[in-house]
């Protein structure tokens, strides 16, 4: 059987290196990973040289959401790959790998920075990181745990930043246009709710009146729940409670939008104040150097065996609150006096993301690298982290007017 195994790899690395086309499936368990993967794969599809495909666990629930990140082709199940010949894999998420049978080279991205769920204490989690050929990380800090303990080798381990988030850092979204999308109320200042998944976490104690004490506020709310939140295949992810249903009964047109986007980068770019709990979304949303708040969930850290250092690192950077009726007033008073953690969030941007805003060409790199062709695009020149002081103040000008609307 090994010998068997060996021709047909040897025969499919042949094909591989004679073909003018190579052959890149893109693999995703939640539309989360589309979205990851999404400044990558956008690219490798203009390449006249590269026959992009995408599988995924459950091809018709993602099918929608994939379409909205920039998938131009259909999604087929894992099983259906199986046999396929690949010249490379991307995957964004280690849990559960597809199988594959003919796939010469396996990348792997990491997305998740909170520390959640041991990926910071890794020694006896269930991955085989040995199967990749390469894992990207974000940051010098994880990249450097996973190499102590031997779980990632020197030649797998590439320190490339986090490709989702450049646009966000490189002001690529128009708010307004999104704000109009969104169909909320123009004059308003924006909140955006976003928790993490777990029976433990702030939706779970607290959300619906959250949402309540921000529009009571003043604020128009967006609400982005995790995507495995709203999984009720599972009780362990959405705690058998139907949250679509929930909120669709607090609903306020032009107040509150409840967004199931696989790309939370233009809410982002759209909001003037987050509050969660704790998530990677909030480390994303330092990049743009606006209030955060932080809603203490007190058994999450348990429950989500998150990292000690992670929760005090987020809490550096945020308000930090106990009950939902603090949450409205927080939110307003950290917008008026919205320089007091800058510092905090910036120090938290050059620990968790490594240049941020150019990482795209990195990825992109790696990638040519494995497909043994060279970089067929070059991107837009990067633009530093941070906009201009005069755009800062633009925005924070811009927040406290419509604030003083409500």
């Amino acid at each position: 059987m090994g010998v068997a195994r060996n021709l047909i790899n040897g025969v499919d690395r042949l094909i591989g290196r004679i073909s003018r086309r190579r052959r890149v499936l893109v693999d995703a368990r939640t539309p989360m990973n589309f979205a990851i993967l999404a400044p990558v794969f956008e690219r490798l599809q203009r390449d006249p040289r590269v026959d992009v495909w995408f599988s995924a666990d459950r091809p018709d629930e993602v099918a929608a959401a994939a379409v909205a990140t920039g998938v131009r082709a259909r999604i087929h199940s894992r099983r259906a790959m199986q046999w396929r010949r690949f010249d490379l894999c991307l995957s964004a998420d280690p849990w559960d790998p597809i199988r594959l049978r003919r796939c010469r080279r396996r990348a792997n991205f990491f997305h998740g920075m909170a520390g959640k769920y041991d990926l910071d204490s890794p020694d006896n989690l269930p991955m085989g990181f040995s199967d990749y050929d390469r894992v990207a990380f974000v940051n010098a800090e994880r990249m450097q745990r996973y190499l102590e303990r031997g779980i990632v080798g020197d030649r797998a381990a590439v320190l490339v930043g986090y490709p989702k988030v450049d646009a966000l850092v490189n002001r690529r979204y128009d708010p307004a246009a999104i704000h109009a999308k969104l169909q909320l109320e123009m004059h308003r200042p924006i909140a955006i709710y976003a928790p993490t998944w777990s029976p433990a976490s702030s939706l779970h104690l607290a959300g619906e009146a959250i949402v309540n004490s921000l529009v009571d506020a003043g604020f128009n709310v967006i609400v982005k729940l995790h995507d495995r939140s709203l999984d009720l295949t599972d009780e362990r992810f959405s705690g058998g409670i139907d949250w679509r249903a929930r909120f669709a009964r607090l609903h306020r047109p032009g107040r509150i939008a409840f967004v199931e986007w696989a790309d939370s980068s233009p809410l982002l770019a759209a909001s003037d104040v987050m509050v969660t709990d704790h998530s990677s979304i909030g480390f994303e949303f330092c990049l743009l150097d606006r209030p955060l708040i932080v809603f203490d969930a007190p058994d999450l850290a348990r429950a989500a065996r998150i990292n000690a250092d992670k929760i005090a690192q987020l809490r550096s950077a945020a308000r930090v609150v106990h009950t939902a009726e603090e949450v409205g007033p927080a939110a307003l008073d950290e917008i008026d006096h919205r320089d007091r953690l800058a510092d905090a969030r910036h120090a938290v941007v050059r620990d968790m993301f490594y240049e941020p805003g150019t990482a795209t060409d990195r990825a992109l790199a790696m990638v040519y690298e494995l497909l043994d062709l060279p970089q067929y695009l070059r991107s837009d020149a990067a633009q530093p982290f941070g906009s201009p002081s005069g755009a800062r103040r633009r925005h924070a000008e811009a927040a406290r007017t419509r604030l003083r609307h409500t």
